[in-house]
């Protein structure tokens, strides 16, 4: 099996984060073509996809979810946490 490399940052204020891990091409051009994360032409991905990567591979290895199964339910999930924070958000905004 062959391995590429990604690189992935995020942009936190000032301060810069990078990694490199190794996942088979298959595996990032299948979640790709399922939106679960973008890479461009330099195999660069955002750290919030490859988040997301991971928890669907979690959701596969250990709750035995299929791929399109584990796909939704990232989704989900973050819309979930999208809705959360909203809420919080207009709480604040009405206490004020």
């Amino acid at each position: 099996m062959k391995l590429i490399r990604v690189h992935c940052h995020t942009d936190v204020g000032e301060k810069v984060t990078e990694c490199r891990v190794q996942y088979h091409p298959d595996i990032l051009s299948l979640y790709e073509e399922l939106g679960i994360i973008s890479i461009d032409e330099d195999q660069t991905i955002p750290y919030e996809d490859l988040r997301r990567l991971n928890k669907a591979l979690r959701l596969k290895r250990k709750l035995g979810v299929n791929t399109v199964g584990a796909t939704i339910i990232v989704d989900l999930l973050d819309k979930i946490e999208n809705m959360e924070d909203e809420i919080e958000r207009l709480r604040k905004k009405v206490g004020e």
